[in-house]
């Protein structure tokens, strides 16, 4: 039984160990590719980001009318806003509202500087962006929402990968191109800032990824399960062991036939109880008990009846007595009963009558009655600890077996022969002689 309580444990911890680990892996698993999803969905982004921008260019550059215009606006989405035509009143970029942009200037000064070619900026107040050509007194403009960069089927991978993008426009150019990747609280965000190809300003494009994971790691049943499980396992193993030690303990403490306090135990409770006595100045009163004609019970009617008769009388003792009192059993058919605060002959008298009657007042077993011959001393006129209070009381027991009366107190004059060295039994060991 015991190894297999061992194996119940070792089992237990086993499960919960292996269990916790494979948890803490699949979470920092999911973590890990959650992050990776991040990474992944900002390249997407980035790339689709370059692919928007170079068809920018190549448009504006291809455009010189306003059929043009409407043609390539229409093209990039419902917010894109394209204009083309001569330099002039009847030009549609003169009438526009991207002639007004902070950014449409710089845009066609460039594009004067590069020979008539697409010049491709940003305009920070619209968070936009804008490709402008300058060429044979045709402009040419597209400005396109910084949002709608990204084509549907990037916007759709980004989704699906549970990312959110954001993007953001600034004047001030950037040298190359550049990205981080970081933690912030339970997201992970992914930061690139692209600086090509425009020939103005940049764009910074963030993809951000929820990476909080749950306590069951995508899967809390099965975890929640095994956790469980090794919990209960461990509690009950670690109960079985609480409960045989608790059963040795009360082995080590008590009779196991009776239940009563052992001998060791009645020993060391009773040395406690002298010595509060002795603090308190109060009395106490050792009673022990034999049982009268037990041997006979069991020679003629077998052990299994006398265990029977002394369990009873053990029960008995306890109903008999107060609970601040205690029965022990001494040894074989004698009993103990420690009574604290009894000082008197009187309170000895109504305590062991009590006793007396609790054994004898009716069958024990079936149809068999016991009386037992009781001897009492007190604390500290018959002794000052516990074997002189028990040997007062022995011989009190036997003045009460030998006179045929239920109990008697210790008598001093008896106890000074006995120190003195005399032969109180008449030179006749009692424990040898027929059981009245």
């Amino acid at each position: 039984m015991k190894l297999v309580r061992l194996g119940a444990l070792f089992g237990s911890l086993v499960l919960l160990v292996a269990t916790t680990v494979s948890l803490f892996d699949t979470r920092s698993e999911i973590r890990s590719r959650q992050r990776q999803q991040a990474v992944t969905a900002a390249i997407v982004a980035s790339e689709s980001l370059a692919s928007t921008t170079a068809r920018m260019t190549a448009v504006v550059d291809a455009a010189n009318d306003a059929t043009s215009a409407q043609r390539i606006g229409a093209s990039f989405g419902p917010n894109a806003e394209a204009c083309s035509g001569a330099d002039d009143a009847a030009g549609t970029c003169a009438t526009s509202g991207i002639r007004s942009l902070e950014s449409f200037g710089d845009a066609v000064r460039l594009s004067l500087a590069a020979g008539g070619a697409a010049a491709i900026v940003v305009d920070q107040p619209t968070n936009s962006v804008l490709a402008v050509s300058r060429r044979d007194n045709i402009t040419t403009a597209l400005l396109v929402p910084a949002a709608d960069l990204i084509s549907e089927p990037a916007s759709v991978v980004a989704a699906e990968l549970e990312t959110e993008m954001t993007i953001d426009v600034a004047r001030d150019a950037v040298a190359a191109d550049t990205g981080s990747t970081r933690r912030d609280g339970s997201r992970y965000v992914v930061t690139t800032s692209i600086a090509t190809p425009f020939d103005q300003g940049a764009i910074t494009l963030t993809s951000t990824r929820d990476v909080s994971v749950g306590i069951g790691a995508g899967a809390p049943l099965l975890y929640g399960t095994l956790i469980a499980l090794g919990t209960v396992l461990l509690a009950l193993a670690g109960w079985t062991f609480l409960v045989e030690r608790r059963s040795l303990e009360e082995r080590a403490t008590t009779d196991e036939l009776t239940g009563l306090a052992n001998r060791r135990e009645f020993e060391d409770a009773s040395s406690e109880e002298l010595l509060a006595a002795d603090r308190a100045g109060t009395g106490v009163c050792v009673m022990l008990l034999d049982l009268n004609g037990f041997k006979k019970i069991n020679d003629t009617l077998g052990h299994h009846v006398g265990d029977l008769v002394l369990q009873g009388c053990g029960d008995r003792l306890r109903s008999a007595v107060r609970d601040s009192d205690l029965v022990g059993r001494w040894g074989g058919d004698e009993f103990v009963v420690l009574l604290p605060g009894i000082e008197d002959g009187s309170a000895v008298r109504v305590a062991a009558e009590r006793i007396g009657k609790a054994l004898s007042d009716s069958p024990i077993v079936d149809d068999i009655t016991i009386s037992a011959s009781i001897g009492a001393a007190l604390y500290p006129r018959h002794g000052t600890n516990l074997d002189e209070l028990v040997r007062a009381a022995d011989v009190a027991m036997y003045g009460a077996k030998t006179s045929g009366v239920t109990f008697r107190i210790a008598d001093p004059l008896a106890l000074a022969t006995l120190a003195e060295g005399s032969q109180v039994y008449a030179g006749i060991d009692r424990r040898r002689q027929p059981q009245p």
